[in-house]
This record gives structure tokens, sequence and C-alpha cells, in this order.
């Protein structure tokens, strides 16, 4: 046969397709994307097994990505789980299974849940996505990571451990135990739980404090993190993020969230006036003095937060 030949035999015991449905089996590598050939194919519902690679971008109606599983390579070596080298798009819903790393971002006319990581020594259990994350309602489960923005139309529910780089707006935001957001927009209610930090040094909340509800105080690393205690400790290359995730502020024992030593973090007063201006829907809380007319006192030692340690 020659190479092209070889390729279709190989791409149709790979994938099963119909007219409404692409399904691909676990462990399985596909060299292009799943992408619509011709009209009508982007209403197919699509089906990833777990621990497959795709090296490319999913589009179809509603999408879900498999758990990965513990199954050995033709070449003996264990899959790493499964990975999609670019995004997942989906005209309806998208589910993605634990143990996945998506290179690119996930967008989604409809809802999109995203499963939790959890302990294994066999199975891989990580969820990371490279991009963002955007839908109608979102679920993401305990110790996902995203380096993109979370836009929801709709509600955001965040589980504990979670990190999300990039900034998070939604109408409803409910968020557990020990996550780190790089900022928040958030318009109708807002709840989160122990020993949150978000990044940024000022956002956006529910102007009624009845639809706002904290367990404890969010931290900002900007201004206290600027001149940390520790500093010695943290002193390299990667002395942002580091700080981010700063053990002095919490500890993560599997999945449970503890405090820390450090008590020179800033947190949000996101009841105090001084610091506070309500516009027609939404309330600033910021940690900049809000009479402040020359940002560029404030513009370096606050902004490295959000940027995450970036140029």
């Amino acid at each position: 046969m020659v190479d092209s030949e070889t390729q279709a035999v190989l791409s149709r015991s790979i994938l099963e397709e119909t007219g409404t449905t692409v399904r691909m089996h676990k462990g399985q590598e596909l060299e292009s994307g799943i992408l619509p050939q011709k009209g009508g194919q982007q209403h197919r519902s699509i089906r990833v097994g777990g621990s497959s690679l795709i090296k490319g971008s999913i589009l179809g109606k509603d999408v879900i990505i498999e758990p990965a599983e513990e199954i050995l390579l033709s070449d003996g070596i264990k899959a790493p789980g499964t990975e999609i080298h670019g995004s997942v798009n989906s005209l309806g819903s998208v589910t993605l299974g634990s143990g996945i790393w998506v290179r690119g971002g996930v967008i989604a006319l409809g809802d999109v849940s995203i499963e939790s990581f959890s302990y294994s020594d066999s199975i891989p259990q990580h969820v990371l996505i490279e991009g963002g994350v955007s839908g109608q309602n979102i679920t993401i489960g305990d110790g996902v990571v995203i380096l993109g923005p979370v836009l929801a139309v709709g509600s955001l529910t965040i589980g504990n451990n979670v990190t999300i780089r990039d900034h998070v707006r939604a109408e409803d935001v409910k968020m557990g135990d020990g996550c780190l957001i790089g900022g928040l927009q958030v318009k109708n209610s807002f709840s989160c739980g122990a020993l949150t930090t978000i990044a940024s040094p000022q956002i956006l909340l529910p102007i009624n404090p009845q639809m706002v509800s904290v367990d404890g105080l969010i931290r900002s690393p900007y201004p206290g993190c600027n001149d940390c205690p520790e500093q010695n400790f943290f002193s390299n290359a990667s002395e942002v993020p580091r700080k981010l995730s700063c053990h002095y502020f919490a500890e993560r024992e599997n999945n449970q969230v503890i405090s820390g030593t450090c008590d020179s973090w800033t947190p949000f007063s996101l009841f105090d006036l001084d610091k506070t201006i309500e516009f027609s829907e939404l309330k600033l809380v910021s940690n900049i003095p809000l009479e402040s007319v020359n940002l560029d006192l404030y513009a370096e030692r606050a902004s490295i937060w959000e940027r995450g340690g970036e140029m």
C-alpha cells in the first residue's frame, strides 16, 4: 500500500463514524483533528476514548472525552493520559474526563463539565487546559489547572484546589477551598471557601452584600507579598508563581487545604467603603488606593501578580 492508503485504513480502525456520531477508541493515536469534512458534520456528537492522542482540534455537537485509563502502548510504555493537541469546540456541551491535557482551549455553546483530579498510582489523573474555557454553565472539578480565562454566560462552579491563571467572569460564581484565580468579575452572586487567592489587586463583585459569602478572607498578593518576610526563600526566577501558590499561606494535604504560618498577607476588604466603588450593577473592590491619580506608582508592583511572573 502507498502511504495515503495505509493512513486511510488506520484512520478507519481508529474511528467509527456515522452520519450523527464519531467514536474514537481508547489508547489510539490520530494524526489529525476530528473536524467536519462537509456540511452538516459539525452537528455530529463526538466521543473520545481515554488515553488517546489527537494531533489537532475537535469540532462537533456534544463532545465527550472519557477519563484516562491504565493502557500499555505498543512499545510497552504506559500511556501518559489523553492529549488533545488543539482545541475542543462544541455546538452543544463538553464533558472532559480526568487524565487529560488540552493544548488549546475549550469553547461550547452549551455547558462545560470538567472532571476532578484524584490520586492514583496507576492511572493518569491530571487535568491541564492551556487555553481558556467558555460555555453556558461551567463546572470545574477539584485540582484542575487552567492557564487561560474562564468565561461562563450563566453559572460557574469551581471545586477545591483549582488554579485558573487568568481572569474569571460569570453571572454566578461558587468556589471551593484553596483556589487560585487571576481575577474576578461576577454580577449576581459570589461565594467561596477558605484560603482563596486572587492575583488581581482589583475585583468586581455584586453590589448587594447579601449575595456575597466568603469563608474567612481572600488573599490579595498585592501589596503584602511584594514585601514578603520569607523573601530569601523565594528569590529565584520563579519567585512570582511560587508566591502565588505560597505554602506559607496555605498547605495542601491530598485534597485538604490547611492554613499556613504566614500572617503578613493582604486581604481584600470586601465591605470597606474606603476601598470600594459602586457602579450601576457591580462593585469594585480595590487594594490600589482609589484616590490615586498616578497609577504608575502602583502598576508594576500590582500587575506582576496578574502576569504570574511573565514579562
